[in-house]
Order: structure tokens, then sequence, then C-alpha cells
């Protein structure tokens, strides 16, 4: 297993770290914890991103989620 690091922004930053069998399984794993983080209160932050980076902090994958709503034309909120 290797170390992976995830940089995770929401207008703030935090940062953690896994193992995982390879970059790609380390993805996944952002693509997880991204959803989680997203789905844990609603609505999520407007722009949620995680970089993935391997054990010497080279960037393997960034994982963007955007929410936004676009309401029609003439309806009152």
């Amino acid at each position: 297993m290797a170390s992976f690091h995830f940089k995770i922004s929401d207008g703030r930053e935090g940062e953690t770290s896994i193992e995982a069998a390879n970059a790609h399984e380390a993805v996944n794993e952002g693509l997880n914890a991204l959803a989680l983080f997203a789905c844990r209160r609603f609505p999520p932050p407007d722009n949620i991103t995680i970089t993935v980076s391997d054990e010497q902090r080279r960037k393997v994958a960034t994982l963007k989620f955007k929410f936004e709503i676009d309401y029609a034309a003439g309806v009152a909120v």
C-alpha cells in the first residue's frame, strides 16, 4: 500500500492522508470522500475541491463538486 494525500477545500482547507493500493484506488476514495463531504449538509458549499497527491506530493487528480440552482425566468423565490 502507498500513501496518498487529500487536500480538501470548501473555502477553508484541510488535509488528510490515506493508504491505497494505487492512484486509481486513491482517486476512487477521494470521490467517495467528496460525495460524503458534499452531502453532510444541504445545500453544500458552492465549490468543493479535493486534490489527490502521491507520497511525494505530486498531483494525481483534482475532484470538484459544484452545486448550482438555475431558476427559470419569472419564478419567484
